[in-house]
């Protein structure tokens, strides 16, 4: 009770100033440092068990937001024993406390491809529904409220200048348009300062984005990461959130694919299901998997089927540098492809999630096949 809020967390309390035992974002951290670490074996099992449940749903390659210098240990032993069924484009949190070791490292990959490090997480709000992400005005539905920075604009620049001195990519988590804009803002003052927008930096979410500030992500170059099923998720309390004002740039995949910039699709498990077809249904559909609402949930921002499945694909691989090697099947690229029980084209849009998992190869090498 006499806890003071973190910096970037919260500590939800009742009327009589008691915690509820509900702790927002950084404040999390009050309890997980507490949490004992897993052993290396504890992690390499871990992963071996998410991998194997990721080649089942058709999943051929990842981008893992956040590792710390143990995961990548982990994954290290595990790719030195051949034993990754799928693709790992790996993201160094920047809270790593060897962030700066694991930097001047140099970027980390495997001859097979299997295993790639040259790019940074930074966590710069929180999120919606919890009304962590940071607004640029207060929220609808909590007017004393306007979401929280986790780490501040100050530290994110710092973030920034560290990072790309050592050439790698910078994929910063933004939710609130308030984020948003701190991010760009990050993004151009670096770039003005040392250069750096080859890089292909990323935002992470890009959710709610003022108007003014979409143009902004391919002026700068930035790719606009983002989770097609987050729409079909959040839909039952955005506008509460937001007010209908502010859904103008809420998940707005086909604004920013019309301007040009590229979108890279994903599902962001485990918060959401990892399946992609989860991912491809939402994008096409803007539905839940009970098809509501009828019409799609402002359905002018849906994705075509083949923009969706480029997002997915292509486009993702393209957001990890990877678009040589990765992403379509073509005379060169690794022979990364699944095998479904149903042609997604011929399908009613509205059926795109009920796609089954036949087979999944990795680099010519089946990695699952579904008991026929």
């Amino acid at each position: 009770a006499a806890t003071l809020d973190p910096e970037g967390g919260e500590i939800i309390r009742d009327d009589q100033g008691e915690p509820t035992g509900v702790l927002i974002d950084n404040a999390m951290q009050l309890v997980a440092q507490h949490i004992p670490p897993l052993t290396q074996a504890q992690q390499q099992a871990a992963l071996q068990q998410a991998m194997t449940h990721l080649v089942q749903q058709g999943i051929t390659g990842v981008h893992d937001a956040g590792i710390e210098a143990t995961t990548l240990a982990a994954y290290q032993e595990l790719a030195a024993r051949d034993q990754l069924p799928l693709r790992s484009y790996g993201m160094l949190a920047a809270t790593e406390p060897q962030l700066r070791e694991l930097l001047a490292a140099g970027p980390y990959h495997t001859a097979d491809d299997k295993l790639t490090v040259r790019s940074v997480k930074i966590y710069g709000d929180g999120a919606l529904g919890s009304r962590g992400a940071a607004l640029l005005a207060p929220y609808h539905d909590a007017p004393h409220q306007q979401g929280l920075m986790v780490t501040s604009p100050e530290r994110i620049q710092q973030l920034l200048q560290l990072i790309i001195a050592y050439g790698f990519q910078v994929n910063t988590h933004a939710i609130g348009d308030r984020a948003n804009r701190v991010v760009l803002d990050a993004y151009e003052q670096t770039f003005a300062q040392m250069g750096g927008r080859h890089l292909r930096h990323r935002i992470e979410h890009a959710q709610i984005v003022h108007p003014d500030d979409i143009p902004r992500f391919k002026a700068l170059d930035i790719i606009a990461s983002m989770q097609p099923t987050h729409a079909t998720s959040d839909m039952n309390m955005a506008e509460d959130r937001l007010g209908t004002a502010r859904m103008q740039g809420a998940y707005a995949w086909q604004t920013f694919t019309q301007q040009g910039t590229i979108v890279a699709a994903g599902s962001d498990f485990p918060v959401e299901y990892a399946n992609p077809f989860f991912g491809l249904h939402a994008a096409v559909t803007r539905q839940d998997r009970n098809n509501q609402p009828d019409d799609g949930w402002y359905a002018h921002e849906s994705l075509t089927l083949p923009q969706a499945l480029r997002a997915f694909t292509l486009d993702a691989a393209y957001a990890a540098g990877q678009e040589q090697q990765l992403g379509s099947l073509e005379p060169g690229k690794w022979a990364d492809f699944i095998v479904l029980d149903q042609d997604p084209f011929a399908q009613a849009k509205t059926q795109l999630w009920h796609n089954n998992v036949l087979a999944t190869v990795v680099a010519g090498h089946l990695v699952y096949q579904a008991n026929q």
